[in-house]
Formats: C-alpha cells, sequence, structure tokens
C-alpha cells in the first residue's frame, strides 16, 4: 500500500487487501506491457479480463478501461493495445484477471460514515441494480449470523435461495465476505469506502471481480471526552438559580424567566443578576454574579454576545458548575460563529463547567418547579415524559399546549441548543437512569458523538420507550438544518439502521411523536400485534382496517363466543366482523350500554391483545367514558385500550379527551392516528421482548 497521503487503492492493491482479510477475490496478475500480459494470460488460462490498472481511474467500464471474455493472445493483443491509446496519457498499469464465471451479482460496500462510524452493505447488483435499488445497511461489525440475516432481508432474496430452475448459492459465503468486509472498515480506521462490485455468488463459491478502496489517511479515532451523568442534574435540580441578565421589563426574556420560576413553584433561591437594578419582581437584584453571598448551582446567561465571556468568567469564579446559554449567533450562523463557539467551549470545559447551548432555553422541571423558558409558560403537570429537543419550541409553544392539553405529564425538558458542550448523549444516559422519567421523547436535528450516542441509546431502550422525531431526511432539510443549531445531520438511512439497531421508536412528524408518546406513557405494552375495534361508524371500520395492515397490526376473525356475546346487543341481520360496525345496537340500545358490551366482548377474546374505540361526536355521543369504560380498565389492565373520534364541536371534543384521560386512555382525532401509535409500541415490545412468536393460543 502507498503512503497515508493517497486518497485510493488501484485495483490490485485493493483486491490483496480483500486478500488478507479473507474474502475470495478472482485471481489476477499485473503486469507493465502486452508482453507481461501474455504472460499472465497464459498462466491464468484463457478466457481472461483486462483492465487499465491506475489509482487515478476509479470508473474503468465508463472509460473503456475494462475488456472482458478475450480468448486468445491475437485477442489480448488487440485488447493491450486498445488501452495503452486510451490511457496513453495516465500512469498506469494492466490487470489481467480470470473470468469469474456465471453467478448471481450482489453489491458489499462498507464506509465510514461521518456520524455513527463504519456501517456495511449489501445488495443485488448487475442488471437489477439500478432497477430495484434493493440494498440493506447495518452498522459494523456484523457477525456472520447478522450478516446472514442482511441478506434475508433483500428483496432479491429468491434470486439467491434458488428461482425456478436455478440452483441456490452458497449464502454461507456471502456472509461470510460480508461479515469479514465489516470488521476489515471497523479495524482499519484509514479506509473511508470499500465498494465490491461485482461479488459473484456461485452454488459452491464467491469471488469478489472488482473492489474500490478509498483511504481518508487517518490512523487513530479522535478521543471522545464523556463526564458522569451528576454532571446533568444541577440543570434539572439545582438548588439555586443565578439570572444573569434580569429585567425589570416584562417584554424582556430576563424577566419573563423569572416569572416563569415563580409561577412553576421553584422550590429553591432565585438570585437574578443586573448591573444597574437593586430589586425585580420583589427580588433583591445583584450587580454581578461574584457579589452573590450564597452558593450557585445553576447559572442562566441572557445577555449580548459580546458580554458572555466575561459572564462566564464570573461565574467560574464563583464556582458554578453549571450554565445555561440562550445567546445565538455561535454555529448557528456560519463558519465565523462556529469558531467562537469552539472557543466557548474550551472556556468553560477548562474551569470545569458544564454548559447548555448556545442558543439555548434551557430546562423545565415540573416536579422541582423549574422553568427557565424565555416564553411564558403555565404550571405544567408532573408526569413521567422526559424531552430532548434540539430546538426551543418544546419550553414555549408545545410547553404551551402541554400545559394547557394535557396529553401526559413532564418530568423533565431539555432545549439543548447548538450542543456546544452538553449533547443529546449526556442527556440521554442521565435520564435513563432518572427515576421520574418514564417515557423519553427526542427532537434531534444532527448528532455528535455517533459511537457513543448508540451505546446510550441502546441502554436507555432497555428499560423505557425512546421516541425519536429526526429532521433533515431530505437534503432541502439537512440544509435548513445548518442554519438553525450548526449541526451535522448524518445519513438518514443509517439513522435508520441505529433505531432499528438500539429499539429507539423512530417517528417522522411531530404529530405521531405526540401521539406516540401519549401512547407509550398512558398504557401498558401491548403482548401482541392484534386488535378489536368497534367503530359507531362505518367509515371508522373500513379505515382502521387499511390502518392495520399499513402499520403491521393484525384484525382476528372473531371466536364464536364473541359473536354470542356480541347477538346480545347486535341484530340478527347486522353482519359482525372485525372491526365491529356498532351503529344498528346503538339504535336499540344506546351509546352507553353498546360500547360497554360490545367493548367487553372484544376485550374477552384472548388473541385480541388491544382495543380501539372510535365514535363520532355528536350531542348523543356524549355520555360519561370514565363510567362507560371504568370497570373495562380494571378487568384488563394488561390490555391497552386506545379511543378515536370524528367531528365534534369545541366543547364534544373537549369532553371525550378529558373523559378518556381520566382512565388513562389517550384519544387521537383519527383511527388512523391511533393505530399508528399502537404500532409504534408493538415495535418497542418486540424489541424488548414481550411480543415472541406464538404457537397458537
Amino acid at each position: 500500500m502507498k503512503n497515508a497521503t493517497i486518497s485510493t487503492m488501484n485495483e490490485y492493491e485493493g483486491g490483496a487487501l480483500l486478500r488478507q482479510w479473507g474474502i475470495p477475490v478472482v485471481e489476477g496478475t499485473l503486469a507493465e506491457d502486452g508482453s507481461q500480459a501474455g504472460k499472465a494470460a497464459e498462466k491464468l488460462g484463457y478466457p481472461v479480463a483486462l483492465k487499465v490498472c491506475s489509482d487515478e481511474i476509479l470508473h474503468k467500464t465508463e472509460t473503456g478501461g475494462v475488456l472482458l471474455n478475450i480468448g486468445n493472445a491475437r485477442d489480448l493483443e488487440s485488447a493491450v493495445d486498445d488501452i495503452q491509446s486510451r490511457f496513453s496519457g495516465i500512469p498506469h498499469d494492466l490487470l489481467v484477471q480470470k473470468m469469474a464465471g456465471t453467478g448471481v451479482e450482489l453489491i458489499l460496500g462498507a464506509r465510514r460514515d461521518p456520524v455513527f462510524g463504519p456501517v456495511v452493505l449489501a445488495g443485488i447488483g448487475g442488471i437489477f441494480t439500478e432497477i430495484f435499488r434493493d440494498t440493506v445497511i447495518e452498522l459494523a461489525p456484523v457477525s456472520t449470523k447478522e450478516a446472514l440475516s442482511m441478506i434475508r432481508r433483500l428483496k432479491g432474496y429468491a434470486l439467491l435461495s434458488g428461482y425456478r430452475s436455478q440452483e441456490p448459492v452458497d449464502i454461507a459465503a456471502v456472509a461470510d465476505a460480508l461479515a469479514k468486509l465489516s470488521r476489515l472498515i471497523t479495524k482499519r480506521r484509514d479506509i473511508q469506502e470499500i465498494d465490491i462490485n461485482p461479488l459473484i455468488a456461485c452454488p459452491d463459491h464467491v469471488v469478489a471481480v472488482d473492489a474500490l478502496v478509498s483511504l481518508n489517511g487517518k490512523t487513530r479515532a479522535a478521543r471522545i471526552q464523556s463526564h458522569k451523568t451528576s454532571t446533568v442534574d444541577p440543570f434539572f435540580n439545582p438548588r439555586s438559580v443565578a439570572l444573569i441578565g434580569a429585567s425589570k421589563n416584562r417584554g424582556k426574556g430576563g424577566n419573563i424567566i423569572l416569572r416563569n420560576l415563580i409561577n412553576a413553584g421553584f422550590k429553591g433561591k432565585i438570585f437574578p443578576i443586573n448591573p444597574t437594578v437593586k430589586e425585580i419582581l420583589g427580588m433583591q437584584a445583584y450587580p454581578s454574579i461574584k457579589d452573590v453571598p450564597e452558593q450557585v448551582d445553576l447559572a442562566m446567561i441572557v445577555i449580548p454576545k459580546k458580554a458572555v465571556a466575561g459572564a462566564v468568567d464570573e461565574c467560574a469564579a464563583k464556582g458554578v458548575t453549571n450554565i445555561i446559554l440562550s445567546t445565538g449567533g455561535y454555529s448557528d450562523i456560519g463558519d465565523q460563529g462556529a469558531i467562537e463557539q469552539k472557543e466557548l467551549v474550551g472556556r468553560v470545559r477548562k474551569k470545569g463547567i458544564r454548559l447548555m447551548g448556545p442558543n439555548s432555553i434551557g430546562t423545565l422541571n415540573p416536579h422541582a418547579g423549574l422553568a427557565t423558558s424565555i416564553v411564558g409558560l403555565e404550571p405544567i403537570r408532573p408526569g413521567g415524559v422526559s424531552l430532548i429537543g434540539q430546538s426551543g419550541v418544546f419550553s414555549s409553544g408545545w410547553g404551551r399546549w402541554i400545559a394547557d392539553f394535557k396529553p401526559f405529564g413532564l418530568a423533565k425538558v431539555g432545549c439543548i441548543g447548538n450542543k456546544a458542550d452538553m449533547n443529546e448523549s449526556d442527556f440521554l444516559e442521565y435520564l435513563a437512569e432518572d427515576p421520574e422519567t418514564t417515557t423519553i421523547g427526542m427532537y434531534l436535528e444532527g448528532i455528535v458523538q455517533g459511537g457513543r450516542f448508540v451505546r446510550a441509546a441502546g441502554r436507555a431502550s432497555r428499560k423505557k420507550p425512546v421516541v425519536v422525531m429526526k429532521s433533515g431526511h431530505t437534503e432541502a432539510g439537512a440544509a435548513a438544518i445548518a442554519s438553525h443549531t450548526g449541526s451535522l445531520a448524518g445519513s438518514d438511512e443509517v439513522f435508520d439502521v441505529v433505531c432499528r439497531r438500539t429499539g429507539m421508536v423512530r417517528v417522522h412528524d411531530s404529530e405521531t411523536f405526540f401521539d406516540t408518546l401519549s401512547a407509550f406513557e398512558s398504557l401498558p405494552l401491548p403482548k401482541g400485534n392484534r386488535l378489536g375495534t368497534l367503530s359507531i361508524s362505518g367509515m371508522g371500520c373500513v379505515v382502521t382496517t387499511d390502518a392495520a395492515d399499513e402499520y403491521g397490526i393484525d384484525l382476528p376473525s372473531l371466536k364464536p363466543g364473541t359473536l354470542r356475546c356480541l347477538r346480545e346487543v347486535v341484530p340478527a341481520w347486522a353482519p359482525l366482523r372485525n372491526p365491529v360496525d356498532i351503529w344498528s345496537a346503538v339504535e336499540q340500545h344506546g351509546s352507553k350500554k353498546t360500547m360497554n358490551h360490545i367493548a367487553h366482548c372484544l376485550l374477552g377474546q384472548k388473541d385480541i391483545d388491544a382495543l380501539l374505540i372510535i365514535s363520532v361526536l355528536m350531542p348523543e355521543s356524549m355520555i360519561d367514558y370514565e363510567e362507560t369504560f371504568g370497570e373495562l380498565v380494571r378487568l384488563y389492565p394488561h390490555k391497552p385500550i386506545l379511543a378515536s373520534y370524528y367531528g365534534g364541536t369545541e366543547k364534544e371534543i373537549k369532553h371525550f379527551h378529558e373523559g378518556f384521560l381520566s382512565l388513562g386512555i389517550p384519544a387521537y382525532p383519527t383511527p388512523e392516528r391511533a393505530v399508528y401509535a399502537l404500532s409504534r409500541m408493538v415495535e418497542y415490545a418486540r424489541f424488548i421482548g414481550k411480543i415472541r412468536k406464538r404457537n397458537g393460543d
């Protein structure tokens, strides 16, 4: 191999590297001229392939640098002349290879993702490559068993396992090659990317025909600084808070934050810092944090950027260990801001301070009465959902919505901003151990310390659900992220793999984000994916059937005992199937009796794991939901119950939500949203092993 500054290996060097790691490569010999090429061909045996070999030529086929099925010495001489004339101005050698024979063409690849590190890829190659774009990726390294699982997930797996009169290929050998490739990219940090295209898979062997290896010149990974989770706690449970930039002006953030702390009932001490006044909102103000006569655990800085460095130094002199920096204008504005942010991080780390931000509006902890938002908030009900947000909207607009609408209670909220020091892994590690947190929600625009994040996510998901919404899954979205928090968005495809590997539940918009959090926080995990549904509208039955099919939810057939139970209220002429259209029974028995009885029938069926109640909001449906369904919740505590509705006035919608909320049942504006939320719970239950294959009921 050449020195560390080269960017690519030529094909011969790439093939030699693969052989070193035990990956079979087609036989080949490097030649400088036609004479050497002829001797190589005689030794290998015709037919042969002739290729131009140069690290300056990456795409040989497109430029006429590959000639196949050369059957004799005369044709070889002609092929040599052709290649020599085409590439006369480029330093190159000639690669003579034995023809690989026929088989199924695959693509194996490995690359180093900028965020998550080594990943491997397997795909169907040849004429199917562009048509089907059939590939599977996974974090590296993978075991042979995991590699085999990847291959079986390919849509074109039938091409490998034998179809029509074709023999199956040696799938075990393919998996072995993929596993070895994954170990190669993991161990060799100087390799950026490896592309094996094609790998020919035959009934009794596999062989790599072409290999492109790109190098990055690196020999070791950057050292990752980590901190104890105890350094995170003062952001949520400080005994005292100093607000640098406190103001008497009610329109200023420095005044709103003080009012939020007072309204939330903060249990610690508050120290307003302002050199021009002596009192704010009845509290003594101090010219500098150094003048505060007591220990300060947490400082919130809400001042112009030019004064930030001095304030940080004063915090350090006072012994403050944690700072929230609301001020923006760092990596969120571009390269110069990023340089200034790096200098700021160096300053706080040297002084042993943990920094949240810049561009952060801080934290909420309803259990401790903490609210550092620069937007006015009403008190929020304490609960078990904790949110990590790379946006201030969690402590502003959504914070106000949660306080008013009450879909769930909150344990902690951290708006992490630019993540100059504190990042998502710090908070994820902390919340995984936090006894007040039962469900974690994350909104991410990018990820730093990808390897650490994968480890933290895997540990957290084993203890409690982690629902994640990551933006930037389009090129336009990724570009927009840079102007918001200056984050590296990373590969969205690789992030999907990370979620599957760690058990995080991924959603793609704010609607499904809160829907899914509501389900996890309110309901027991399902023991299966089988849903019973009752609907007062035929439309509800149809759309639920479609949604169930789309999201992998089963609708079991109704058992004889269930049918007998249903016929006690459903007329004999009305058809019965799951979902159950209950309108005919409602006409005879009213909403309350009908819904209660049919729900009992469905929940009593053993192979129904969850129940969906669908209503149409109108004066006739304004029943007492707690009275109607309260006994069901007590009788079937292990079966999640969800509710949804169509239409209704503001008063009727509020009555519906509040009625079911009192029972711990989440309510959704459409059945589709309810079914989606249930499907996310099923996915997580499978990950932690609560749902296993059944041999029958």
